[in-house]
């Protein structure tokens, strides 16, 4: 048995323009806030640096991004925690969105790029180009952010490349939210993937869709599909104990073995050659067409 507890954070969002430290002491306070309950793991929302910060996204990176790290490292460090934590990164001459995990020494266990930005965010940032892994002491744990809940293909990856969580940090509520929460399901399901959900919370009142860009609701979906831990939209936790060496059953569905083992079966079946040709095929008629 893996039993880890892991804490997702709804982050109360306030109406009215917010500051990079008022937005780091916010995020300093979960951290706290989820050591104080025991969490192995906490995840923070998309951009948790930038959000509600008024201005160019690149001014804000290049006067104060370079303190990021060694804040968020520091935090994971004084509270013994592990931490997903992402925020905007300049390198090269270029802006991504990254989310960094740090392991509970502050440490870095690795950092991903978004892969998928929406058209917005393509006027400031480049998209990421790697689906890393990363080995923390809880077991095997990937990114994904926000737009790439969209493209199922990142999810069978990091699934193929042995990740036990998957954390989706996120600044969204559509385009319905009824779609989003069919989607973190059929990925959990389709994968035999426990999934993380960190979004934003507004101050009360709740009701959806009142004027504000803030649903607030941070959820953990295990393998099996089923919500084991949300906020709604009040801001907070949602923290759950999940055994990630639980066997997955599947009713019989993979028919290799019963109960199935979803994970090893699956990949056994999986036409991966089939589908990079076939993606491959699509790739090069796209590449036609534009240039």
């Amino acid at each position: 048995m893996r039993t880890v507890r892991i804490a997702a954070v709804s982050f109360l969002m306030d109406d009215g323009p917010h500051t990079v430290d008022r937005n780091l002491e916010r995020a300093a306070a979960y951290v706290r806030g989820a050591a104080e309950r025991d969490a192995d793991v906490v995840c923070l929302p998309e951009a948790v640096t930038t959000l509600a910060v008024p201005g160019d996204p690149v001014a804000v990176v290049a006067e104060s991004g370079a303190a990021w790290k060694p804040f968020f490292a520091s935090l994971a460090k004084k509270h013994r925690i592990n931490l997903v934590a992402p925020y905007l990164v300049r390198a090269a001459g270029r802006v991504y969105n990254q989310a960094t995990v740090f392991h509970r020494d502050g440490t870095t266990a690795g950092a991903y790029r978004k892969v998928q930005p929406n058209g917005a965010e393509l006027a400031y940032t480049r998209p990421g180009g790697a689906f890393p892994v990363m080995q923390l002491d809880v077991g095997a744990v990937a990114v994904m952010l926000c737009m790439d809940m969209h493209f199922p293909e990142i999810a069978r990856i990091y699934a193929l490349k042995g990740a036990d969580i998957l954390f989706w940090p996120t600044v969204t509520h559509g385009p319905t939210q009824e779609s989003l929460l069919v989607q973190l399901r059929a990925r959990a399901i389709d994968n035999s993937l426990v999934i993380a959900e960190s979004n934003l919370a507004a101050a009360p009142p709740y009701a959806p869709y009142n004027g504000r860009f803030r649903p607030g609701n941070a959820r953990i979906v295990d393998h099996h599909g089923d919500i084991v831990a949300q906020t709604g939209r009040r801001h907070g936790f949602a923290m759950a104990d999940v055994d990630l060496d639980e066997v997955r059953m599947t009713s019989e569905v993979v028919l290799l073995r019963e109960p199935d083992h979803t994970r090893e079966d699956l990949e056994r079946l999986l036409r991966l050659d089939l589908y990079a040709d076939e993606y491959a095929r699509l790739a090069r008629r796209r590449t036609k067409r534009t240039s």
